[in-house]
């Protein structure tokens, strides 16, 4: 497990239409890059300033690579929106946005989905999303 995942979104700019990046490459569908959440995680609600927070921007080149995609279309919007405990370790959440105006086409397994499709992905990733949302658009 990585001590960093990274949520993937498109914001467009001229609709303000927000999908998020869904990977479909395992039975359960998951949000969070590289590989998931598991199954125990849960969002820690303390304070988490103390922690050392691995910045994304290493990570960015394996996230376009996995998606087919040019890496300077990614930008780092928060290195940690959220900390989730795991079994092993606390994990930040990191919030990535692609910076194109149409979504991209991408050679992974998976797609864009939108606020209405939540239900695809698990509790803890839903509510991760919905970090990503007040962070991009407010409450």
């Amino acid at each position: 497990m990585s001590d960093l995942n990274i949520i993937l979104v498109h914001l467009n700019p001229i609709s303000a239409r927000l999908s998020f990046w869904i990977d479909r490459s395992k039975p359960q569908a998951f949000g969070c890059l590289p590989d998931g959440l598991p199954a125990l995680a849960s969002i820690i609600e303390g304070d988490m300033s103390s922690a050392v927070t691995p910045h994304p921007a290493p990570y960015l080149t394996a996230v376009a690579s996995y998606l087919g995609i040019d890496s300077a279309l990614l930008e780092v919007v928060s290195p940690a929106i959220a900390w989730v405990e795991t079994p092993d370790t606390p994990v930040a959440i990191a919030l990535v946005r692609i910076m194109t105006t149409d979504l991209p086409e991408t050679g992974a397994e998976g797609g864009f989905i939108s606020l209405m499709e939540l239900l695809k992905v698990p509790v803890v990733e839903r509510l991760l999303f919905r970090k990503a949302y007040e962070c991009l658009l407010g409450d």
